[in-house]
Order: structure tokens, then C-alpha cells, then sequence
């Protein structure tokens, strides 16, 4: 019923000047008799509220206004409040407030325009039918109790409060269910028990009894899988965002384990492992198609390592500069630590490294470069100290020199079965890691907790000399977990801040 507005002003001048022939104005300005008498309507209204606005050609009062000044809607608004005041709650059927409402107005709305009147009715009026309904309902002191839940801490009590106070909606319990976000069957449960045996059932904590084994098991499976979605893109679970959202995650963990969970219990598994919204600093996301793959691939050949089989993570720590370095360190309040700013360096150290996961000893030299000729001498190294192997499985990053022409041919030949019996030599195999994909690299939790007992706060004359620093933690470190292999990936050196094993929900490289 949209029409310009010089029509309305020339209908607005017939109503003033009271010549209003319906059927002249609807001819002239080639309108409906509908919309003629609605724009009367209009004017009508008007100059019962506001006389002296009759005049002013750009005032109007609105559509609802229009409609709410007819007999329907007066004897609507006479009949609703008693009617929905008959209804039980919180659910409030259309239908049934439609026949309560046609036995007292049988000459009233049609079941379509009831249904239309009432949403806006309803949405209007809300406030003060909830406020008498709950004065009926519930005790000044239970009412009170309420409103404490609801501005608390508590979220279980929110829930509750909130499913209580609802006296009244008409989208259904699975909508409400939805909005305080529990499941149907736990919202029917708090109004039986409030209903049976009071507020105070409610307000009583939770089950004393201790958590299964079972039930302990599967929330860390839960949580683990959770930590794995996170270190992945939304886009690989169908989500067109670059970053996740609590409730993305529920609804991606939910669709792709078939679990159901709720985003509330997805932000407390979160809490618990320390995963916090924080400003982004370095990019750990993968990308990689195939993240899911060749993570598999990697657990598979672990859980099915043989006797005779060592698997490697290996990577290259450096270049790393030898001048004064800063870290974190014990200072007295107000006193800063500091150290010397230079602008050249005394020269710089690669160290390559590989670490035997089952065993959990490295083996490292130093190198000049990062390039294929350094990673065929480790796989030679690497060859002569595990020559009584079978296979030796070596997982790396997606670094040019580590999938290059040169590097796989020579792999071809050292894999070669007349090469292989000549010498003894074990068969290599290269298990890949997911492009930028750091946090699964566990030899990161090596240099990370290296580089904070030797490298950081230090200040190293040579090179020579901070190489001998890192000879004799590594050492240290191998002889360490000779002594008590069954104690490998510990926070026992209180260096290693993450554990030395492959996990999908382990962050082998921090970041910050």
C-alpha cells in the first residue's frame, strides 16, 4: 500500500476540505477503494491525536496506528489479555489462543490476520503480561533468587533463571531451549523439578560423584579434538571464514564427529587447555588440503612402529646470530633487565637436528647452509648410527631442500635393494608434515627449551663457544633420557615446556 506522496496529499486535501467521493478519488488517482479508505482512516486518526498537525503535509502517524484505531483491533486488545492470562505457558499456541479468541469475537479477525495481529500485539505487550504472570507465579523471595541467578557468574543458574522467567513465548521450547543454549530435554527436566520440589532443588549444586574413568577419557578425546580443529582453517570443514568462532566450532565439531556439543562446553574444553581469543603474532594455521592425511599417516606409522623401525622429526634450528641476547630473567621491580644492542654479530650457527621419538635421543651437526647436500649428510649420519635398523621413518617440514630433485634421487638409490643388501643399510622413508604445520614438528619443543637454558639472556664471544653451550645440553639431555627412557617428553628439566610427543592436540612450537 506504498503510493507517492503527492496522492496522499491530494487525498489529505479532499479529507480536509470534507469532500470525500470515494469513488472520484479512487478513479482519479486510479487506486483501490481499499487504499482510499485507509488514507481516510489515516487522516481521521490524525486529527483526533494530533488536530493541529492536520496541516503540516509531511507529518504522518504510521501504518500501525491506522490499524490499531478500528473496532477489530480494540476488541482484539480487549479480549487478548484475559485470554493468554488463561494459558498455562511458557509455550503459547496460535492456534489455541485463535479458537479462545474467535468463541468471545466470533465477527473479529480471520485466523491469517489473527495470527498476523498478534506477533505485533504480542511483541508489544510482552513486558507487562510477563510481569503478572511471574508476580502470580512466584514468591517476592523466589523472584529475587531468580534475578540473583540471572545477573551471576553461574551459568547453569543463568540457564535456569532465564527457562523460568520465560513465562511466555510463542517460538516453541526448542527456540528457548536453543537461546540459553541447553538441550530440550534438560529444560523440560528444571520445570518438573521446580514444579515437584521447589526452587531450592534448583538451587543445589551439582552431583557429588566422581567422574568415570570412561566419561574422563572421552571429554579429553573431545578436547583433543577440539585443539586439532583449531590449529586448522575453518575452510577445511566448509566454514568461509579465515578465523574461528566458538560457535564455529561447535557446529563444525558437532556435523564432522556426529557429537553433539554445545558452544558453552566448547569455550570451557578451551579454557582448560589455556586457548585464548588473543592478537595474532605468527602464523601456525595450516593450509594444506591434505592436513588431515598426512596427519593420519603420521599416527598410523607411530601406533605401527616395529621394534627394528625409528621414526625422526627433524628441522634445522638458526640461522641464529651470535650477539647479546635478551630473554626472560629475574629482575627487581622497577629495574628492568637490559643488554647491549649490536649491529654485527660475531657470525651465526645452523644446527641440524634430528630426534628419535621412541627413544627420544637426537642427533645433530652444524652446518653452513640449509640446503639438500646438509640433508643427505643427516641421512648418512643417520644411517651409520642406525645401521642395525630395518626402517627409518624421517617426518619434516615442506622446506624446497627437503622435497628436492636431488634429494629424491638420492633417496631412490640409498632405498635400492642391490644398494641396501651390499651395505646393510636400513630403508628411508619420508612421512611429511601438513605445510606450515610447526606445532606438529616435535623436535620445536626441543630448541624451544634449548634456546631458553643456552641461547637467551647470553652473550658468546665465538661461535665455537656458543656451539659447545648447545654440544653440552644436547648431551645432557641424550643421557637424561638413557637413564629414564620411560620418563621421555617430562616437564622433569623444567626447560621443555611442551612435551616431546607427536599429538594432533600438542603445540610443539609456541608462539609469543
Amino acid at each position: 500500500m506504498q503510493i507517492s506522496k503527492a496522492k496522499k496529499d491530494f487525498i489529505r486535501q479532499h479529507y480536509i476540505a470534507r469532500q470525500l467521493n470515494i469513488n472520484y478519488l479512487a478513479d482519479k488517482l486510479r487506486l483501490q477503494f481499499a487504499t482510499i479508505r485507509f488514507y481516510i482512516n489515516e487522516f481521521r486518526v490524525l486529527e483526533k491525536e494530533h488536530p493541529e498537525k492536520l496541516s503540516d503535509y509531511s507529518f504522518f502517524i504510521g501504518k500501525d496506528k491506522v490499524r490499531q484505531d478500528t473496532a477489530f483491533y480494540r476488541n482484539f486488545a480487549r479480549v487478548m489479555p484475559s485470554v493468554i492470562a488463561a494459558e498455562p505457558g511458557p509455550v503459547l499456541q496460535a492456534e489455541k489462543l485463535y479458537q479462545r479468541y474467535h468463541a468471545q469475537c466470533p465477527d473479529g479477525y480471520s485466523r491469517p490476520g489473527f495470527y498476523h495481529v498478534f506477533s505485533r500485539w504480542f511483541d508489544q505487550h510482552e513486558k507487562e503480561l510477563s510481569t503478572a504472570k511471574l508476580k502470580a507465579k512466584f514468591s517476592p523471595k523466589e523472584l529475587a533468587t531468580l534475578h540473583k541467578w540471572r545477573i551471576g557468574n553461574d551459568h547453569r543458574l543463568w540457564q535456569v533463571s532465564v527457562a523460568l522467567t520465560t513465562v511466555y513465548t510463542y517460538n516453541g521450547r526448542a527456540k528457548l531451549a536453543e537461546r540459553i543454549d541447553c538441550t530440550t530435554r534438560t529444560l523440560r527436566s528444571w520445570m518438573t523439578i521446580y514444579e515437584t520440589k521447589g526452587l531450592e532443588a534448583l538451587g543445589r549444586p551439582g552431583s557429588k560423584k566422581p567422574i568415570s574413568p570412561q566419561k574422563r577419557l572421552e571429554i579429553e578425546r573431545k578436547i583433543d579434538g577440539l585443539i586439532h580443529m583449531v590449529r586448522q582453517s575453518p575452510k577445511l570443514y566448509g566454514i568461509d571464514r579465515v578465523s574461528w568462532t566458538i560457535t564455529d566450532l561447535a557446529y563444525a565439531y558437532s556435523k564432522h564427529t556426529g557429537i553433539r556439543i554445545t558452544f558453552s562446553t566448547v569455550s570451557v574444553y578451551l579454557r582448560r587447555r589455556g586457548v585464548r581469543y588473543k592478537r595474532s603474532r605468527e602464523v601456525i594455521v595450516s593450509n594444506d588440503p591434505q592436513y588431515q592425511e598426512k596427519y593420519e599417516h603420521i599416527q598410523n606409522v607411530l601406533s605401527n612402529l616395529g621394534k627394528d623401525e625409528k621414526f625422526f622429526s627433524i628441522d634445522e634450528y638458526g640461522p641464529k646470530s651470535i650477539r647479546p641476547q635478551g630473554g626472560r630473567m629475574l629482575a627487581e621491580q622497577g629495574k628492568p633487565p637490559v643488554y647491549r644492542k649490536v649491529d654485527k654479530g660475531k657470525g651465526f650457527i645452523i644446527c641440524t637436528c634430528a630426534l628419535e621419538l621412541s627413544t627420544n635421543q637426537l642427533a645433530w651437526f652444524y652446518s653452513a647452509k640449509k640446503n639438500t647436500d646438509e640433508m643427505i649428510k643427516l641421512i648418512e649420519v643417520l644411517t651409520l648410527l642406525y645401521q642395525d635398523q630395518k626402517r627409518l621413518y624421517l617426518s619434516w617440514d615442506a622446506a624446497a631442500w627437503h622435497d628436492s630433485c636431488q634429494l629424491l634421487e638420492y633417496l631412490a638409490e640409498v632405498n635400492d635393494a642391490d644398494y641396501r643388501e651390499k651395505l646393510k643399510t636400513p630403508e628411508i622413508i619420508i612421512v611429511p608434515l601438513p605445510t606450515k604445520a610447526p606445532h606438529l614438528n616435535v623436535i620445536e619443543s626441543v630448541f624451544s627449551g634449548m634456546a631458553k637454558s643456552v641461547v637467551h639472556n647470553s652473550d658468546y664471544q665465538t661461535v665455537e663457544e656458543c656451539m659447545e653451550a648447545i654440544d653440552r645440553y644436547f648431551n645432557k639431555r641424550n643421557q637424561f633420557f638413557l637413564k629414564h627412557p620411560k620418563q621421555a617428553g617430562t616437564k622433569l628439566w623444567g626447560k621443555e615446556k611442551i612435551k616431546a610427543v607427536f599429538d594432533k592436540a600438542n603445540i610443539c612450537r609456541p608462539v609469543g
